[in-house]
C-alpha cells in the first residue's frame, strides 16, 4: 500500500463534489416524488367518486326521531331489500339482524339512560351502504 497524502486542495474539491451530487440525487428525488406527481392532485375536483346506490332502500318505520321512551329494550324495525343483512348499533351496542324475503325486518335493541343514537346500515352486493339513524332519549322514571 502506498501512503499519499492528499493535498488540501484536492481534499476541499472532493468534499464539495461529494456535496453537489447528493444535492443533485436529493434534487431529483424531490421532482420526481412532489412535483411530478402533483398534476391534477385534486382527487374529488369533479365530484365524489361513488354515488349513492339507486337500488338499495333502507327506511325505519319504528322508533321515531326524538323520541322520549320510559322501556328498554324497544323494537326497532324498518324496511329495506330481501334478504340483506342490517346492521343496527348504538355508541355501546351493535348486532346484526337479516331482512325477511319482503325486506321487513325487526329486532329488539337494549337502551341505555340518556340519549340513546341508533344507526341502522345496510350494504349490497357491491359494497354500497345506506344508513340512517335516529336519536331517542330513555327514562326509566316517567315525567
Amino acid at each position: 500500500m502506498v501512503n499519499k497524502k492528499l493535498s488540501l486542495k484536492v481534499f476541499v474539491v472532493s468534499q464539495i463534489s461529494i456535496l453537489i451530487a447528493g444535492l443533485l440525487f436529493l434534487g431529483g428525488l424531490y421532482y420526481i416524488l412532489n412535483i411530478q406527481y402533483q398534476r391534477g392532485s385534486k382527487p374529488f375536483s369533479k365530484g365524489p367518486v361513488t354515488t349513492p346506490p339507486k337500488t338499495l332502500i333502507l327506511d325505519l318505520s319504528h322508533p321515531d326521531e326524538d323520541s322520549l321512551v320510559f322501556q328498554s329494550p324497544i323494537l326497532v324495525s324498518g324496511q329495506t331489500s330481501p334478504a340483506k343483512e342490517v346492521l343496527i348499533f348504538t355508541d355501546s351496542k351493535s348486532l346484526v339482524t337479516k331482512s325477511k324475503l319482503n325486506g321487513s325486518f325487526s329486532t329488539t335493541l337494549d337502551l341505555n339512560e340518556g340519549v340513546n343514537k341508533i344507526t341502522a346500515v345496510v350494504f349490497d352486493n357491491n359494497g354500497d351502504s345506506k344508513q340512517i339513524q335516529r336519536t331517542l332519549y330513555y327514562s326509566k322514571e316517567k315525567i
